[in-house]
């Protein structure tokens, strides 16, 4: 599972990028088909995929776009400081 975990990691990377909060799952819907059919393709099943994004990809990307958000702000208000 390390394997999987360490190359989530990475493409959780690549696909958030533009800061911003988001509220629905869907707005996540491509990003989520794309990181399954990567996974596929790199020889993950969907089973193990949706284990490691704790059951839900879209809810995955959404929060880990949202603490991505929420890093960044933090770090702007301490530089403004």
């Amino acid at each position: 599972m390390a394997i999987l975990n360490d190359w989530l990691d990475d493409r959780v990377q690549e696909i958030i990028g533009t800061p911003g909060f988001h509220y629905q799952k869907s707005d996540f819907r491509d990003q989520a088909k794309h990181l399954v059919d990567r996974g596929k393709a790199e020889g993950f099943s969907v089973a193990e995929i949706k284990e490691a994004c704790g059951g839900d990809v879209e809810r995955f990307l959404l929060e880990h776009q949202n603490a991505m958000t929420d890093v960044e702000a933090q770090q702007v208000t301490l530089t403004r400081h």
